[in-house]
C-alpha cells in the first residue's frame, strides 16, 4: 500500500506538466483514493483473487486482453514495479512494438546497505528515494520532470471529518494525533506495550487550553482487536483515545488523517498516507532505515526515530529475521525518545 501511495505525487506532477496525456494506472481499485484530483487518470483494476481474476499466467493473459480491448490507445508502458507480473506484461507489449520503461530499484545498493558487517562498521549512506526512482522512469520515457516537491506544506489539504466519527474539528486548542502501531513485518513493529506508554504520556501532557485526542489506525480483525484493547487501557473514558480500525473506508481514513496535527507511525503505509495530505509524521524505524529511500515525501529525517546500531539496517522491507535474535533495534528504543520527538512538534 505504501509503495502505491508513493506513486501518487509523481503521477500528479506528470499529469500537471503534460495536460494532453492520458494515464491508465494498473492497480487495485481499492487504492483509488490515493489518486483523487489527478486529471485524466483512469484506474484499471487488477484482481489477484481466485476464479476469473488475474492470478497466474492465464490470468495475466486475460488482463492483457482486457487492457487491449479497453485501452487500445496505449502507446507506452511505464513499469514502476519490475516484478514478475509487470515484467511479463511489459514483454507482451514489447512484442507488439510498444516502448516500455522500467524502474531501477537499486537492488545491488540495497543489498550492500543491509548486508551483515562482520567488522561492526557498516557504512550507511542515503540512497535515491523511491519517489525519485519512480520519477526517473518517466524521465527515461522522455518526460521532463524536476525533482518532486518535498515541501510538506504544499501537500496540505482541507478535507471533511468523516461523519461517522461523531466529532468536529475545532480550530486551536485540542491536538489530534494519529497513532498507527502496526506494520506488515515484525522488523518494523514497535512493541505494543511501548506504544501504549507513548500514548499514556501524550494523554497526560497538560495543555494551556484543550487537550490531546488520539486516533488509532490499522487494518484487519486482529489489529482492530488490539487497537480497541489499547484504547480501553490508556483511556477508560473512551473519549480521548479512539480506535478507528475498520470503521471507515480508505477515502474516509485519508479525510481523517488530513485533519490531524501529527501522525505517529511505523515505517508503514500510514506514513505515506499522511504525507499525501501534508501531515507531519514521527516515524519509528527498527530493522529498516530511511536511508534506503522509503521515508515519507516531505518528512524530516529528524522525525525518523531509531537507534544507531552496527547491524542497522538489516532489511529493506523488515521481513528478515533478526540475526541477533532480540530485535534490540525496537525493544531497546525507549518510549521517552519517541515521546520527546512528538513533543517537539506539539507542545
Amino acid at each position: 500500500m505504501g509503495d502505491v501511495a508513493m506513486t501518487a505525487p509523481v503521477l500528479a506532477e506528470v499529469s500537471r506538466r503534460y495536460p494532453e496525456l492520458e494515464i491508465v494506472l494498473l492497480t487495485r481499485e481499492f487504492y483509488a483514493p490515493f489518486f483523487d484530483g489527478i486529471d485524466r487518470l483512469t484506474i484499471h483494476n487488477i484482481n489477484l483473487g481466485q476464479g476469473e481474476g488475474h492470478r497466474g499466467l492465464r490470468g495475466l493473459v486475460r488482463l492483457f486482453g482486457e487492457l487491449r480491448r479497453n485501452h487500445p490507445e496505449i502507446e507506452a508502458v511505464v513499469d514502476l514495479q519490475d516484478k514478475i507480473y509487470s515484467k511479463l506484461l511489459r514483454k507482451f507489449y514489447a512484442l507488439r512494438h510498444l516502448r516500455t520503461f522500467h524502474i531501477d530499484k537499486g537492488r545491488a545498493e540495497k543489498k550492500t546497505l543491509t548486508a551483515r558487517s562482520d567488522s561492526g562498521k557498516k557504512v550507511v549512506r542515503q540512497l535515491r528515494t523511491s519517489i525519485e526512482r519512480y520519477a526517473d522512469v518517466f524521465r527515461a520515457a522522455g518526460f521532463e520532470l524536476p525533482p518532486i516537491d518535498t515541501n510538506l506544506a504544499a501537500y496540505r489539504q482541507q478535507r471533511p471529518v468523516p461523519e461517522g466519527l461523531g466529532l468536529e474539528r475545532a480550530t486551536g486548542g485540542e491536538r489530534w494525533i494519529g497513532v498507527a502501531p502496526f506494520a506488515q513485518h515484525k522488523g518494523k513493529i514497535y512493541p505494543l506495550e511501548k506504544v501504549r506508554r507513548v500514548a499514556e504520556m501524550l494523554l497526560a501532557h497538560p495543555l494551556k487550553e484543550g487537550s490531546v485526542r488520539l486516533f488509532l489506525f490499522g487494518g484487519g480483525k486482529e489489529e482492530r482487536r488490539l487497537a480497541e484493547e489499547m484504547a480501553r487501557e490508556v483511556d477508560a473514558t473512551g473519549e480521548r483515545c479512539v480506535s478507528v480500525v475498520g470503521r471507515f473506508s480508505l477515502r474516509e481514513e485519508i479525510d481523517l488523517i488530513a485533519n490531524l496535527d501529527l501522525m505517529v507511525s511505523m515505517d508503514s503505509s500510514a506514513m505515506h498516507m499522511a504525507s499525501l495530505v501534508g501531515v507531519p509524521v514521527v516515524s519509528i524505524w527498527g530493522a529498516t532505515h530511511p536511508c534506503a529511500g522509503f521515508l515519507g515525501l516531505g518528512q524530516a529525517e529528524a522525525d525518523a526515530v531509531g537507534l544507531e546500531m552496527a547491524c542497522r539496517p538489516c532489511s529493506v522491507y523488515g521481513h528478515k529475521e533478526c540475526w541477533r535474535g532480540d530485535y534490540a533495534c525496537l525493544n531497546d528504543l525507549a518510549p521517552e525518545k519517541v515521546y520527546d520527538r512528538i513533543a517537539n512538534h506539539l507542545f
